[in-house]
């Protein structure tokens, strides 16, 4: 793939997803005034348990969909989508039925009463849409309607702001419940409207009994691992709750949400159309420099994000949540190292989520999860709240050196010398904008480095922009 496809797809993408995570950050700071450090909290623990079980009865659809249609010739695609709208009707539906059977129990795990169940049951009823979102989503994806897609993402965002702010107001953490339901109602009605009116033509095509078949085999590898993903995030948030407190997990959720939120536009792109594309590669050759390319795209969009988060970080924390939330800063930097390995780490796991075979998967995906987890926890006791973003970033290198060793065995190549090279680049950018941070410049001059990384970065894209 061309490098300035690669990056006009994740700048179209990365449009939405700002107006996707402003969307949310602005319900956040609605709740972190209204009720705090404790409700901030909640809106952790109830995403994380809606994740977890729509990970669990979503069946890895949102990937194995994009995986069995991008891969299929033209003429094979229509039934390949209406194998993906019928998988995505009968997951929902499990979802439901799974959500409403654990969300009670859930409730008293991780609270050790019943005093918020009635919320969970709220939340049990996003699980169907959030399936049902990613069906859809995936029938996008795959059909190249990245343009469509973006639309639905902002649409739906905004649609669920403005319906869930009032929700949060009057009825506090009922209100948080509903705001978290509207959140994934609305753009699951949305995104079903646009698939339906762009693949109108396949609806008439048969549902091929092997298609359905092949969903369910690697779906099933694609559930454990994403599944895997949500219940370590879970374990460590009870963690959190049931050592340091609600308001504990309430400065986690703060830095966690923060230092994903801006490089979130990157992650999003890699799924909207990198995923496709790799997956669609001709052989190993061509997937693995699609794959280095958009290792490279990655960096130079995100390394400035990257800057500004650790030189800027109290100030986000002020201007994102309140003034009450400054325990979350100490998180925060070791948070954006974890992300910023990330960068490395995603589209290598992205490819081998789209070539790789099912049990490498489960293994890498797993092993990573039992390391993010014992690290978050055991460094928890060790260091207090800060050690679970200790663990959160020691994790995430393991995690990327563990894939970097998995594409050396596979693509019988170790990763490029110039992608190491912009690597190491961008690491020595993050380490001077961080010393320079240390060092409590006041004023204007705590924005140098976060302006310098911002205007170099966007010169350099502008410049690979204009290549063919």
């Amino acid at each position: 793939m061309p490098f300035a496809r690669i990056l006009r797809s994740s700048a179209l993408m990365g449009g939405a997803q700002v107006v996707v995570l402003a969307a949310g950050f602005v319900r956040a700071k609605a709740i972190a005034l209204i009720l705090g450090a404790s409700g901030v909290g909640l809106i952790g623990i109830f995403n994380a348990f809606s994740g977890n079980v729509s990970s669990l009865a979503g069946w890895g659809l949102g990937t194995s969909g994009v995986r069995l249609i991008a891969g299929a010739d033209a003429d094979a695609k229509p039934a390949k989508v209406a194998a993906v709208r019928r998988m995505g009707w009968t997951l929902s539906l499990l979802g439901l039925t799974l959500g409403l059977l654990v969300f009670w129990p859930t409730a008293r795990l991780t609270f050790v009463s019943s005093e918020y169940a009635t919320e969970m049951a709220i939340v049990a009823l996003a699980v169907p849409c959030l399936i049902a979102s990613s069906a859809w989503s995936a029938i996008l994806q795959a059909s190249g309607k990245i343009s469509s897609l973006a639309k639905v993402q902002i649409a739906g965002a905004l649609t669920g702001l403005l319906l869930g702010l009032p929700a949060i107001y009057f009825w506090g953490t009922l209100g948080i419940a509903l705001s978290i339901l509207l959140a994934a109602a609305v753009p699951a009605f949305v995104l079903w409207r646009t698939a339906r009116s762009e693949t109108a033509a396949d609806s008439l095509a048969p549902v091929d009994g092997a298609d359905l078949r092949q969903l369910v085999t690697l779906g099933g590898a694609l559930m454990v691992v994403g599944w895997l993903g949500q219940l370590s995030a879970y374990v460590v948030r009870l963690a959190i709750v049931r050592q340091e407190g609600l308001d504990a997990a309430g400065y986690y959720q703060a830095a966690y949400a923060i230092s994903g939120s801006l490089p979130g536009f990157i992650f999003a792109a890699m799924g909207a159309d990198f995923l496709p594309r790799v997956a669609a590669a001709k052989d190993e050759r061509e997937a693995k420099a699609t794959t280095e390319h958009q290792i490279q795209a990655g960096l130079l969009m995100g390394t400035p994000l990257i800057v500004v988060l650790l030189s800027l970080g109290d100030w986000c924390v002020r201007l994102l949540y309140a003034d009450g939330f400054a325990a979350a800063l100490p998180l925060l930097n070791w948070m954006t190292w974890g992300v910023f390995l990330r960068l490395l780490a995603w589209p290598l796991a992205y490819w081998l989520l789209a070539r790789g075979s099912n049990r490498t998967m489960i293994v890498i995906e797993g092993v990573s999860a039992v390391l993010m987890t014992v690290l978050a926890v055991a460094l928890l006791g060790s260091f207090g709240l800060v050690g679970c973003a200790m663990g959160f970033a020691f994790g995430q290198g393991l995690y990327a050196l563990l894939l970097i060793l998995v594409a050396r065995r596979r693509s019988g190549a170790w990763i490029g010398w110039s992608t190491l090279g912009w690597a190491a680049l961008c690491v020595g950018i993050c380490l001077a904008a961080q010393a320079f941070a240390s060092q409590r410049p006041s004023g204007v001059w705590a924005f140098v480095p976060a302006g310098l990384s911002v205007v170099t970065a966007g010169g350099l894209y502008l410049r690979l922009l204009r290549r063919p």
